[in-house]
């Protein structure tokens, strides 16, 4: 036995599946089934993000996370938390926020610095 803090990837007790993330640095769209996204354009990013309509997506959790210090906006036209459109960003490195799919529709969580509108 090991007391080493780094897990052996072929000890078969740790998943080593890589998590599904998405690097945003244009405007575009979040690719669904994304687990992270990181904002990293040097300036406003404008972003769609599609409805959750498959059921395998239910229960998903995303996390979408600044890496620059700019006022992102992410558009899911009436999917946010009911009838809500857009996840605005406050405009600082490590805003943030979790989303949760369900039933075709996004509810947040764990907020940081980022409104709901």
């Amino acid at each position: 036995m090991s007391d080493s803090p780094v897990p052996n990837k072929s000890d078969g007790n740790v998943n080593t599946s890589p998590i599904a993330f998405q690097r945003v640095s244009e405007d575009g769209a979040i690719t669904l089934g994304t687990r992270v996204v990181f904002l990293t354009q040097a300036s406003t990013l404008a972003v769609t993000l599609a409805a959750p309509t498959n059921p395998d997506l239910d229960g998903q959790i995303m996390t979408i996370v600044a890496q620059t210090a700019h006022a992102h906006v992410i558009t899911a036209t009436d999917l946010i938390n009911g009838d809500n459109d857009t996840l605005t960003f406050g405009g600082a490195i490590g805003d943030s926020c979790d989303i949760y799919a369900d039933g075709g529709e996004y509810f947040t969580g764990n907020l940081t610095n980022v409104t709901v509108g």
